[in-house]
């Protein structure tokens, strides 16, 4: 539907709930952790701002003073590392033989992914901070996270994010019609989280099968899945279990309430849960595991998805094991632990895709306990980043989602400022965020690209220049190319020479770069020209002209310059080139414009009644639509998942 919001001052309209499967109580509450997915924007949709300038500036530079303690919140340290020396002498040529087709890869001992979508990177939300950044309801919305999403969702046809929740959430069937609405926009879907905290787990509470009936009843065919369980590897250390608890009550836990919801809970779906987010490597409590034990092939028949989590270093100071960022930074520079992270999970990702099952990342970034100054907000992390999110499609995951915390984390990819100042200042993008346009541009628009791992195996300098290549319909249309090397003085360049054998090389080609000065830099980062500026100055929108380099061919070959540091997407097709384009249709720009709160004001009567049924004639009980923090109207698709 095309829908033109404005804003108003009627109050929201309430809606009746369904009627329960059993007799039981409403449900008055459910451990949740929010999935967020940006669904296509209409160019028909609408928001009336107030205070609306009638110019728009770019952000500025700003400088930090040398050798100053930082003593505020971790997610603006201006903290700024040492980069490795150059390697010496510099690599500075390489050669790329690209496989013409599937044929020739599978001659070459490699092997295509499944097909992926420009939206196989997203963010996963910390929920005890959405309203901070996605507003405090549903009729003032964050224009500058509306920014940051519309940026991204103009690359891709839907856009995916995740929240993590702390323990117990309390919250009405308003959240459901809230996500109904925003469906009825948006085309949103769902994965829906049931509570799986021992008490309700072990009295098998009838609020369960109620919520799973609520949340299918009231979303329609827009509910992907009900997730049971998160990190349950961890539910004893985290005292949410009793010592001795293992992966054997697990799975017994685990097919209770799944058992339960299907026989009470009225529900369409026979197969609809999501589970079971194991993230840490414990012994006995893994993947393998639990494949081993039986529960993917006894739930072959209720599971939507398989979901795993993952951080490849902590900050933690676990039994005062202090790790220093300095010591560990080069360690993200070089493909190896891209390769490492991922292989992990190579006999995993098998296994989910012989079951017919999607293997989704639901958690990830550069080190547990938020991150590490000067490092998890670097411009090397952000190479990292699209490294390990490539290697990740390459291994048939389906989406992989960072974490996003408050301010006192430094890994997130946007953070508002704090809120005694958003009336002085704008946000802080983090280097992580651009990862996700690279990721987007990369896979592009068709929904058919698959990715391989380019690298050269045998040189052992490659893994600081890895490259990967995108194929469409058998074809190549796109490369990857990488150099991990920070030098400022431009002997590090590094020139790829691309020969397609078996093919025909075309005439030209068109490259786009992800480029910073320094592995080190933190806010003066580009993607194809543009940038998101500096701390306490983004919108959320980016500035500065695109570019797109064009390079002659000649000879058979493409030569392609690398510069240090800097990733190079390269475009083999004027249709690939096209399809990673924004289109002219698209919505990218909110206005900052509300002052003191920085929100879109959107029509609450709208909200309410957009799903296709009509209020006013809703009988029985009814649920109060305002006041949801999690809410996006115009351009957000909301997901829930379990916490403990």
């Amino acid at each position: 539907m095309f829908l033109d919001v404005e804003a108003s001052s009627s109050e929201p309209r309430r809606r009746s709930l369904p009627p329960t499967p059993t007799s039981y109580a409403t449900v008055p509450l459910l451990s949740l952790l929010l999935l967020v997915a940006l669904s296509h924007l209409s160019p028909a949709v609408a928001v009336t701002l107030y205070n609306n300038p009638s110019t728009v500036s770019a952000p500025t530079a700003t400088t930090t003073a040398a050798n100053v303690t930082w003593t505020g919140l971790p997610a603006y340290d201006p903290t700024v590392l040492t980069p490795p020396a150059p390697l010496s002498p510099p690599i500075t040529n390489a050669d790329i033989s690209l496989p013409a087709n599937g044929a020739a890869l599978t001659a070459s001992n490699l092997s295509l992914s499944i097909q992926q979508k420009g939206n196989f990177l997203g963010f996963s939300i910390e929920l005890s901070v959405a309203d901070t950044l996605l507003g405090k309801n549903g009729g003032q919305l964050k224009p500058q996270m509306l920014n940051y999403l519309a940026t991204e969702q103009a690359r891709v046809q839907s856009f995916v994010l995740e929240g993590t929740a702390t323990p117990i959430i309390n919250y009405s069937p308003e959240l459901l019609y809230t996500m109904a609405n925003i469906s009825s926009h948006v085309h949103a879907q769902w994965y829906f989280g049931l509570a799986f905290n021992q008490t309700d787990v072990d009295s098998l509470s009838p609020n369960i099968p109620v919520a799973a009936h609520y949340a299918e009843s009231i979303l329609g065919n827009n509910l992907l899945g009900l997730a049971l369980g998160n990190e349950p590897d961890l539910y004893v250390d985290h005292a949410n279990r009793p010592a001795g608890w293992n992966l054997t009550n697990y799975i017994s836990e685990f097919d209770n309430i799944a058992s339960a919801t299907l026989a009470n809970g009225n529900l369409a779906n026979s197969m609809p849960f999501v589970g079971p987010a194991v993230c840490c490597e414990r012994v006995g409590f893994e993947v393998s595991d639990l494949v081993s034990a039986g529960w993917l092939s006894s739930n072959a028949d209720r599971l939507a998805a398989v979901s795993v989590q993952h951080y490849p270093t902590n900050n933690c100071a676990v039994n005062g094991n202090v790790i220093n960022a300095q010591d560990i930074f080069a360690s993200f520079l070089n493909h190896t632990s891209a390769t490492s992270l991922t292989a992990y999970y190579y006999e995993n990702s098998a296994q989910v895709q012989a079951a017919g099952k999607r293997f989704v990342m639901m958690e990830m970034n550069s080190a547990s306990c938020g991150g590490f100054a000067g490092l998890s907000d670097s411009f090397g992390v952000a190479m990292w980043m699209t490294d390990w999110a490539l290697q990740l499609a390459w291994a048939n995951f389906s989406t992989a989602l960072m974490h996003v915390g408050g301010q006192n984390v430094y890994y997130n990819p946007f953070t508002p400022p704090p809120s005694n100042l958003s009336s002085l200042y704008q946000w802080t993008t983090g280097s992580v965020y651009y990862s996700t346009l690279v990721v987007a541009e990369t896979f592009g628009q068709s929904n058919v690209s698959r990715i391989v791992d380019l690298t050269n195996s045998t040189d052992p300098d490659a893994i600081y220049h890895p490259v990967y290549g995108i194929y469409e319909n058998d074809a190549p249309t796109r490369l990857v190319l990488f150099n991990y090397v920070s030098d400022t003085s431009g002997a590090s360049t590094l020139y790829q020479s691309i020969s397609f054998p078996g093919g025909t090389a075309p005439s030209t080609v068109s490259v786009r770069y992800f480029s910073a000065p320094s592995a080190s830099e933190k806010y003066n980062i580009t993607w194809a020209g543009q940038t998101l500026g500096y701390s306490f100055q983004s919108d959320g929108r980016l500035y500065n002209t695109q570019q797109t380099e064009t390079i002659t061919c000649s000879n058979g070959a493409c030569v392609v310059p690398v510069y240090a540091p800097s990733i190079a997407l390269v475009f083999l097709t004027n249709a690939a080139l096209t399809d990673s384009d924004v289109p002219s249709s698209a919505t990218v720009t909110y206005a900052t414009t509300v002052i003191g709160t920085g929100s879109a004001t959107i029509n609450p009567q709208v909200l309410s009644t957009s799903n296709g049924q009509n209020p006013k004639s809703a009988a029985g009980r009814s649920a109060n639509l305002s006041g949801s923090p999690m809410l996006l109207a115009l351009v957000l698709v909301l997901a829930a998942i379990a916490w403990t």
